[in-house]
């Protein structure tokens, strides 16, 4: 029987037959491109990419849901940090200074617990002067407001009904049921607020003083050099951006509360400490701030002055001045870079005000401020070394 060898690797059959057959390879997509519509089916399973995407949608809902149900925590962490914001170039400029970091964060800490403790005192007089007249209040509106005589009617007669059928006994119950329903919702109310205030301030120490820490070891969780410096420059670049943001508006703010305070003081309403504090805190929620201190010196004008033109001087006075203030002022001071889009702000107030209440409203822009540097990193090339 005649045996047939094989070629060898050096002959030339062998090389003809290697140039016939090339050596296996990855596919490019040019060529995935080429086979049957079934081979590139199998590739792209349009069912295991909803899946995915399913996937990605219950998570996102279960860490909505997460943020919503720990917000007695959560709230005044993010709180603290917007906070830490604000004062963190203080901080620095006191460490450059020859002070500790950590004396320097208790003291700006400290200063600020007390700024904004005096301030309550200062104000809880009015605040509970107005809240104690709420009842006067009501009917002196109610009799000024001559329009909405009959919707209020109407509503009167409801609350009656309501009040009627929820009695259900005698008057002495309905009383004993009044006192203990308001010393549970007094305890219910003050003593969340007391611990969320306390835990807002432990966190503000920390973060102050172990900022750089903390960045530190978000950043060594990551595996490539390239991924902890993109991650260090976009912390480094919203650190910038909320330091900016927070310290022009700050600083615009306050001197909106002394315009409030003078507008207020000229026009004759009483007060006018209160109102200047209440316009340069709501200030830091854009269109919705604004609006409440408008309504809020509009009702104190038909309580305070006769007349319904008397009334309006100060809401639309204040009007003015914040459209002069978010038009021009703020714009100028803060150039171009910190734009952010309209819509998108209102979507961030809406959505955080209904997912952590008030609070929620004042962190949303920093939060959307932090969300578009991120992305803005995001799609960036390569970064640079960071400083």
């Amino acid at each position: 029987m005649t045996q047939i060898s094989k070629p060898k690797n050096g002959s030339p059959e062998a090389k003809e037959k290697a140039g016939r057959e090339p050596a296996s390879r990855p596919e490019t997509p040019a060529e995935r491109d080429g086979k049957p519509a079934a081979a590139v089916h199998a590739v792209y399973d349009p069912w295991v990419r909803g899946s995915q995407m399913a996937m990605i949608g219950v998570f996102v809902i279960a860490l909505l849901w997460c943020a919503y149900a720990a917000r007695p925590v959560i709230v005044p962490v993010v709180l603290a940090w917007v906070i830490a914001t604000i004062v963190l170039p203080i901080v620095k400029w006191m460490q450059e200074h020859g002070v500790p970091r950590v004396a320097a964060a208790i003291s700006v800490t400290v200063a600020l617990a007390l700024l904004i403790v005096g301030l309550l005192a200062l104000l809880s007089t009015p605040i509970s002067v107005w809240l104690g007249h709420a009842t006067e209040i009501g009917a002196m509106l109610q009799r000024k407001l001559q329009t909405m005589h009959g919707p209020l009617g109407t509503l009167e007669e409801i609350r009656k009904t309501l009040n009627a059928i929820g009695a259900g006994g005698t008057q002495p119950t309905l009383k004993v049921e009044q006192s203990d329903t308001m010393v549970v919702t007094i305890f219910s109310v003050v003593t969340p607020a007391v611990s969320q205030f306390v835990l807002c301030i432990g966190a503000l120490v920390f973060y102050l003083v172990y900022q750089q820490r903390l960045r530190s070891t978000v950043v060594y969780f990551l595996s490539s050099r390239e991924a902890r410096l993109a991650t260090l420059r976009a912390l480094s670049d919203i650190d910038e951006q909320m330091t900016t943001y927070f310290g022009t508006f700050t600083i615009v703010n306050v001197c909106l509360g002394v315009v409030t305070v003078a507008l207020t003081w000229l026009i004759g309403l009483p007060n006018p400490l209160l109102w200047g504090v209440l316009a340069a805190v709501l200030n830091y929620v854009p269109y919705l701030g604004p609006a409440v201190v408008v309504g809020t010196l509009g009702v104190a004008g038909l309580l305070t002055f006769p007349t319904l033109g008397e009334a309006v001087v100060a809401p639309l006075a204040f009007l003015g001045i914040v459209a002069i203030e978010g038009q021009f002022l703020t714009p100028a001071l803060m150039g171009r870079r910190l734009e952010l889009n309209p819509f998108a702000v209102f979507l961030a107030i809406a959505f955080c005000t209904w997912l952590w209440g008030p609070v929620g409203a004042f962190v949303s822009v920093p939060l959307l401020i932090a969300l578009t540097v991120a992305v803005g990193h995001a799609r960036a090339g390569k970064p640079d070394l960071p400083d």
